[in-house]
Parts: structure tokens; sequence; C-alpha cells
């Protein structure tokens, strides 16, 4: 009699399938976000100094004045790369418009140079008489830097990347800049050219905020 090997089943286990993962959000608005954010806080308290302290001739708020007012200007230019490129793959705030990237890395060009002009100006050269073609330069600098946010910011509200109120935040940033510049030219009321400086900031702050905490339409 010959003994029958009995098979060995092995109980299934039913593979476990794994949970999707859900994409990772681009940083890149973020980074922008935090730019202009922190951009536009340094340059409100730099406001106050310049506005209730002496930051041409006390030391200590100049000191302060300087290091904040560089700070946010670089802020603000680096804040221009990522918006417009986005991770460094050119699919920014803008999406492939190559318009919309000359448009806000041109400004962020514009606006070193019109924020050098301003402080070489207004405290290294205070005394200098300046000709009728340097004002006339330094206008044109300012009336550039301010038409090249402005396209970039209906760039971004026509792309439509950035959803919710981010989509529009620099558009509106940028005709605040056009009201302040409407104010300043108009040196008669000193009160109400501090107000609009400081809404000025303060909508730069918001636009920060808003940019940094977006949702996209599309993952870039």
């Amino acid at each position: 009699m010959t003994a029958t090997a009995t098979p060995t089943v092995t109980p299934s286990v039913p593979r476990r399938h794994a949970a999707p993962v859900a994409p990772r959000s681009p940083s890149w608005p973020r980074a922008a976000g935090i730019l202009i954010l922190a951009g536009g806080v340094m340059l409100t308290v730099a406001t106050g100094l310049e506005v209730g302290t002496d930051v041409a001739t006390d030391p200590a708020p100049a000191a302060a004045f300087w290091v904040l007012f560089v700070g946010s200007v670089l802020a603000q230019v680096a804040a221009m790369f990522p918006l417009a490129l986005g991770r460094g793959d050119g699919h920014g705030a803008v999406g492939s418009s190559l318009v919309g990237k000359l448009a806000l890395l041109g400004f962020g060009a514009f606006l070193l140079a019109n924020h050098s002009l301003y402080l070489v100006v207004t405290y290294l050269l205070p005394t200098a008489t300046p000709s009728v073609g340097a004002m006339a330069f330094v206008l044109g600098v300012s009336a550039v830097q301010g038409m090249l946010l402005v396209l970039g910011g209906v760039v971004i509200a026509r792309a439509g990347v950035l959803r919710g109120a981010a989509r529009w935040a620099i558009l509106v940033l940028s005709l605040v800049g056009f009201a302040l510049g409407a104010v300043v030219s108009d040196p008669s009321n000193g009160v109400l050219t501090d107000v609009m400086y400081f809404v000025s900031t303060g909508a730069q702050i918001v636009a920060g905020i808003l940019i940094a905490r977006a949702t996209l339409s599309a993952a870039k």
C-alpha cells in the first residue's frame, strides 16, 4: 500500500493595495508669496521709520531703514523669478506666456533700478539739484516699472494658473501702485501721501499672503 502525498494548500493572502499618494503641490507659489509678503512687511517698517524718524541724520534709525528698505527690494525682485518661471521649468503664474515672463522679470529689474535711484537722490545726494533730463529719466523708470507690473498682472489673471483671489492679486497691487504714484506727484498733501504709502505696502502684504496660500488650476 503506497502512501499518497497530501498536497499542501498555502492560503492566499490578499495583496494590500497601496493608498494613492496625492501629488505634491508645487512650491513656487509659496516661495513667491512668502518673498512678496516679507518684502511688504520690511517695506512697511522702513516706511514707518522714514515717516516717523529722521533717517537722514539719526544713525540708528538710518541703519535700520537702509537694511529694511534694501531687504524689501531684494525680496520683491527675487519673488518675480518663481512667479514668472515656477520651479525653473518656465511654468509659473503666467503659464506659457513669454510676454508675461518678460513683464514680471522686467518689473523686477526696473524696481531695483527705481529704488536704487530713490536712495541715491534722496539720501546719498540730498543737496544735488537734479536736471530736467534726470528727473524725466526717473519718472520714466517709474512709469515703465508700473506698466510692466500691470501687464504681468493682466497675464496672470488671463492665464488662470493661480485660483481664487490670488489670480487678481498682482493686478490689484499694480493699480494701487499707480494710485500711489498719482498721490505722490502732488506733494501738497503730505498726510494723504503717507497714508497711501502704507496702503501700498499693506496691499503687498495681502498679495503675498494670497499667493503663498494659492491653489493651482493645474499642477505645474
